[in-house]
């Protein structure tokens, strides 16, 4: 099973136009079976193209290049977190080859509104995979120094919903670094959940951030924010970061991880 994710920092980017055909055009290349997505933007003054989406929604364009690249019936599945940069509708997205058998849209945060950075929706799909039922998860969460928000319950939240007797991923970005705050990093595994990094048989320096970014003024240092959970121990082959510009060139801020798990 090939996993990606990604925070796309969309409409934010020099160059986004390239960077979004490049993005489709390794989608297409590699063909992963789930991608999560986050930071997933349309503007606010767009105009609406169904009841949620909008002409410039970042992943509805994407995927529209995706399926055309790439010949495939990639469906997309957009959730609205909350205004970002005061000019978008920031959501989270899933894209996936797989068949959906459920779709789970909430908040997992105390603040539950759109005017507010620190709320937090997360969106879940139950997909078939080889006829074995899996929970994925794309998550944007806050930092474990926020003084609003408790991130270990925002993602006890998350967890909370799970199937006790299925496989869940949970994809995206995290916001915490295992370099620099490993006790945080820590935490978050305590709460039942392995890292993919830590099981691959291949792997690289699993750095996401080479500088300091959106939401991590003044942090200069490499950082690894990114991940994919899973809330049970299975065979990891590899987890190689991607759009770093050794493994493609970057398309945002953020890179993206790239895993293979053996089910």
């Amino acid at each position: 099973m090939k996993l990606l994710t990604l925070n796309v920092h969309a409409w934010l980017e020099d160059h986004q136009d390239e960077k979004l055909d490049l993005l489709a055009q390794v989608l297409a290349e590699k063909s992963y079976d789930v991608i999560a997505l986050q930071e997933v933007n349309q503007s606010l003054d767009s105009l609406l193209v169904t009841p949620q989406l909008k002409e410039d929604n970042y992943g509805l364009l994407l995927v529209d290049k995706l399926n055309r690249l790439s010949g495939l019936s990639y469906s997309f599945y957009w959730t609205y977190s909350h205004i970002g940069y005061g000019r978008y509708e920031e959501g989270l997205a899933i894209l996936t080859k797989l068949p959906v058998y459920a779709v789970d849209e909430f908040y997992c945060s105390q603040h539950q509104s759109v005017d507010s950075i620190l709320s937090r929706k997360i969106i879940g799909l139950t997909l078939s995979y080889k006829g074995r039922l899996i929970d994925c998860y794309s998550c944007h969460i806050n930092l474990p120094d926020s003084t609003e928000e408790n991130q270990l319950s925002n993602i006890r939240t998350i967890l909370n919903r799970v199937s006790t007797n299925r496989l869940a991923l949970l994809m995206g970005d995290f916001n915490t670094d295992a370099c620099s705050n490993p006790l945080a990093y820590q935490a978050i595994l305590e709460l039942g959940l392995v890292d993919t990094y830590e099981l691959a048989q291949v792997k690289d320096d699993g750095i996401t951030a080479a500088k300091a970014i959106d939401g991590w003024e003044g942090h200069l240092a490499q950082k690894r924010l990114d991940y994919i959970f899973l809330t049970q121990e299975q065979d990891v082959l590899s987890s190689q970061v991607i759009f770093n510009g050794k493994n493609y060139p970057p398309v945002s801020d953020h890179f993206g991880v790239e895993v293979e798990i053996k089910l």
